[in-house]
């Protein structure tokens, strides 16, 4: 059996989950697996150090053990890889849950994990890759995790008509059927796709169910093949997962593990002290991380991974001059100087939309007019595009430059982020209007548009949220920015940036390959997209007393290794 498919390239694998206040949890992104930069931490710090592992992890059978998470943000759809569904939040459920062929190790190395091996190159050129299923994987209801299954996934991901998170590198490939357990894919001669690793790894859905891709897992995950299964679901309150007892690996150690759905995270740190959650994973804000590192039982890490907070612009309501205007206006030091500062001396501005500050490839592309807030500069670049004060705010064509900026509400960091950008921006002219919705309830408007070009963008002028990425990073940068993705909300274009970034993946020579991706983000300061800020910081707490749990700073995030949790006593 054969399927062919080739052409579209677009948005990039899995990736991206917002973070927002998802990302940590909140929301971002998607965009999101993302398969984004890989970073060493933005800090120069050291990562927390991870708790020691129990000498015996083993629950007493008589005694059934059970864990309670807090998150910010509550998942939209069992099924993550969906454009408008592709929150952190939700990966951070489902990767328990569903298969994935590898997966990615807090130090950015990758393992097999439902794949018997790491993808295995058959053929260099054209470039030929096999991805074959463990024998023993097999989902709760007893049928075997197949080739069906990957089909499943490739042909949902390579229809126009579905929504795909991610669908750089299956969009040109061609997926033949091995057998049961394996499929091989392959690229035409002389565009290899070198990301190949990540194909896959995305915790996907059955497709022995016959539901549909989008919406047939929204609220009922069907089945699972990871070492949990939902139990329990009681939308807008709480999700219970219990062992699955087809897993075919060691563990769980932990019964029952139930996420709680806490969307105000200021309630957080007391229901962590009150014993009403063990484990939470907000997105780091000054007062919370002091209130809980004062919690007696609780132990605490920060760790700066591949994730980053910025402003995206909605390309059709805010024109290029306006965007310029909002770059030169932004002080971008003073924000991470009030936002990030506090969690370590180092943090500095971002001046990269695609490598992180720490990575050997990560360049300053910042142009020097935007290193340093100038209203004047901003002012005159509006003024020399005919924009003149009406009052105290600029004006065209009967439109006075009033723009909304929405993000996850409730996370005070991010609001207090909204709340510099509508000061500094009133200096300048523009008048910013905050119009915010809880959590991850932002993304469905954010991603819920068919952003192709020509059609519309998603609901927001300015959308504050942060992409979460991985080990390698052509493949989300063209997921964010490649023309027509559904992972590109302002549906941006720039067909010279386009070109460079799916050069970029089809590229094997890594220094090219970030010269590549370095030129693309020097053009996106001439056309911005967005503005990047900062490298975000994750913060995982605990109760002492698990063990075993250990930050993931990629799209895997903390509950990558849930199966190996234990309670030490």
């Amino acid at each position: 059996m054969k399927i062919d498919r080739y052409s579209r390239v677009v948005a990039a694998l899995l990736a991206l989950v917002l973070l927002a206040a998802a990302c940590g949890n909140d929301d971002d992104s998607p965009p999101p697996d993302a398969s984004g930069p890989t970073a060493a931490p933005a800090t120069g710090e050291e990562p927390a150090a991870a708790p020691t592992q129990a000498e015996d992890s083993s629950p007493e059978e008589e005694q059934p053990t059970s864990v309670v998470v807090g998150l910010e943000q509550e998942i939209t759809n069992f099924n993550n890889l969906t454009a408008g569904d592709n929150l952190l939040a939700g990966r951070q459920i489902t990767r328990a849950i569903y298969p994935t062929c590898t997966r990615t190790r807090p130090d950015f190395s990758f393992e097999p994990y439902f794949c018997e091996t790491l993808p295995t190159i058959i053929q260099e050129d054209p470039l030929v890759v096999e991805y074959r299923l463990r024998a023993d994987a097999m989902w709760s209801d007893g049928t075997p995790v197949s080739s069906d299954d990957m089909v499943f996934y490739f042909e949902n991901c390579n229809d126009p008509q579905d929504d795909c998170a991610a669908t750089q590198g299956f969009d040109s490939a061609t997926l033949e059927v091995v057998d049961d357990k394996a499929v091989r894919l392959s690229w035409p001669e002389g565009q290899p796709f070198v990301e190949y690793i990540l194909l896959f790894s995305g915790p996907f859905p059955p497709a022995h169910l016959g539901r549909d891709w989008s919406d047939g897992f929204r609220t009922d995950p069907g089945v699972g093949a990871g070492p949990y299964v939902v139990d329990e679901y009681n939308p807008g309150s709480d999700l219970t997962l219990v062992a699955n007892p087809t897993w075919f690996g060691e563990g769980p150690h932990i019964d029952e593990v139930t996420f709680r759905f806490i969307s105000d995270v200021g309630n957080l740190p007391l229901a962590l002290e009150n014993g009403e959650v063990d484990v939470i994973y907000p997105q780091p804000q000054v007062d919370l991380v002091q209130q809980i590192n004062g919690i007696s039982g609780v132990e605490s890490s920060i760790t700066f991974g591949p994730t980053w907070e910025h402003i995206t612009f909605n390309t059709a309501t805010v024109p290029l001059e306006a965007r310029q205007a909002i770059a030169l206006a932004l002080d971008r030091e003073l924000i991470v100087t009030a936002l990030m500062r506090p969690f370590s001396e180092s943090a500095q501005p971002l001046g990269n939309r695609i490598y992180m500050n720490g990575q050997a490839q990560y360049q300053n592309n910042t142009p020097a007019e935007f290193q340093q807030r100038d209203v004047t500069a901003a002012r005159a670049v509006l003024e020399s595009a005919g924009w003149e004060l009406d009052g105290d705010v600029y004006a065209k064509d009967g439109r006075q430059l009033s723009l909304r900026i929405r993000t996850t509400g409730g996370n005070d960091r991010r609001e207090q982020f909204q709340e510099l950008v509508q000061n500094q921006l009133a200096e300048a002219g523009i008048r910013i209007t905050i119009d915010n919705l809880p959590g991850g309830e932002i993304f469905g408007p954010v991603f819920g548009s068919t952003n192709d070009p020509p059609g519309p963008p998603g609901d927001f002028d300015l959308v504050i949220f942060a992409w979460v990425g991985g080990p390698l990073p052509a493949t989300s940068a063209l997921q964010v920015f490649g023309t027509g993705s559904d992972s590109n909300p302002g549906a941006y274009v720039d067909d010279q940036v386009n070109e460079l970034l799916v050069e970029a993946t089809f590229t094997l020579d890594a220094d090219r390959q970030a010269e590549l991706l370095n030129q693309a983000d020097a053009l996106m300061w001439e056309t911005l997209p967005n503005t990047p800020v900062y490298q975000l910081p994750f913060f995982l707490a605990w109760n002492d007393n698990l063990q075993n749990i250990q930050d993931n700073p990629t799209l895997e995030s903390f509950t990558w290794n849930l199966e190996e949790w234990a309670l030490a006593n």
